[in-house]
């Protein structure tokens, strides 16, 4: 004859309940995660392919849509950044190119490694290659669109 479980005592059943909360904080922050890095890679995609016909060596003046959509671009960079632990806007040091068409490639090519590293990580990890990716980003559409204000 099998034993019946043993009866948890209301702490033991207390602390069930916040782990489970806790389990479900984490698993909806990776959903978050997963979602912004997916709304990045498609913001920044739209963004390259409106000037994929940019000649190298110009700067074409951003219309008020390309502002707000690298203002979104920054939003999006900074969830991902918060959903990772991280706080602020990180330092960056390496080099941007200086060409407009290279830049907006660059931010493209950023956005689509954020989106897979965040299909990547677990509810347990924090991405060292997202937060850079992420804080390299916030520092290329400021410089986007500083140039045009």
């Amino acid at each position: 004859m099998p034993l019946a479980p043993k009866a948890q005592t209301p702490s033991e059943h207390l602390q069930d309940m916040k782990t489970r909360q806790q389990i479900d904080r984490e698993e909806r922050s990776l959903r978050d995660l997963r979602e912004a890095g997916r709304a990045l890679e498609t913001l920044t995609r739209r963004l390259a392919k409106r000037f994929d016909a940019v000649p190298k060596g110009t700067r074409p003046q951003l219309s008020k849509q390309d502002l707000e959509d690298l203002k979104q671009v920054e939003k999006l960079a900074k969830r991902v950044r918060d959903l990772q632990g991280a706080r602020g806007d990180g330092e960056d040091a390496t080099p941007l190119p200086g060409d407009f068409s290279e830049q907006i490639a660059l931010l493209a090519q950023l956005g689509t490694e954020v989106r897979q590293q965040s299909e990547q990580v677990s509810r347990h990890t924090v991405s060292v290659g997202i937060l850079a990716r992420t804080t390299r980003l916030l520092r290329l559409s400021r410089v986007l669109r500083a140039t045009d204000l």
